[in-house]
């Protein structure tokens, strides 16, 4: 192998998987600190993060979530999601749990959406619920950043980070709502629920 295709190897891994950039450890930690926040003009801010110097992951995908129990609801009644999200046309998968804890999330990739998701049918999972959304994921120094399009909602946008440090929580809220505030989002427009609950109010 020559320097040349080494070079080019990792930056080719990725793209295979539908990313832009290397993710570091952007996605790694049990716990994810979370804000969401309503806006107007998605445009707006993606000019703004990138004049800030904001790296695309992903750009264009469109996600679709699906939420998964028991027929006895027992993770509903335990606080827990279980979610198999497939991201089109980058061609992602993730299998990820939240819960019971506000910032809890556990997650990994997945190779096959429909087998994911016949895997969990052959333990006894049915189907809970649906949500799509077209979704940009940028990184800005320690938070990554996601701009939504959700339809019957509007767009939003959310200011995360991810650790295992669970006494570090606190504070991270405090550093992304900083940030937020240098960005432009007002504080009248955070939205403390999910894009799930919302939409079951609509319907």
């Amino acid at each position: 192998m020559n320097a040349k295709t080494m070079i080019a190897s990792p930056a080719s891994a990725l793209a295979r998987k539908g990313m832009l950039a290397d993710p570091g450890d952007h996605f790694k930690g049990r716990y994810e600190v979370e804000r969401k926040y309503a806006v107007d003009d998605l445009t707006e801010i993606t000019v703004r993060i990138e004049a800030d110097g904001a790296i695309p992951f992903t750009l264009g995908n469109r996600e679709t979530d699906v939420f998964l129990d028991w027929p006895d609801g027992r993770l509903a009644a335990l606080g827990k999601q279980q979610v198999i999200r497939s991201m089109q046309p980058s061609g992602r998968v993730l299998w990820f749990v939240k819960g019971p804890q506000p910032d809890e999330c556990i997650a990994t990739d997945m190779e096959d959406f429909d087998k994911a998701l016949a895997m969990l049918a052959a333990l006894g999972c049915v189907e809970a619920d649906r949500v799509s959304k077209q979704r940009d994921i940028w990184f800005l120094g320690d938070f990554h950043l996601t701009l939504d399009r959700v339809p019957g909602l509007g767009d939003f946008v959310e200011l995360a980070i991810m650790t295992d440090d669970e006494e570090s929580l606190a504070g991270w809220a405090e550093k992304i709502e900083a940030f937020a505030a240098d960005l432009g989002l007002r504080a009248g427009a955070l939205q403390t629920r999910s894009y799930r609950a919302m939409l079951a109010d609509r319907r």
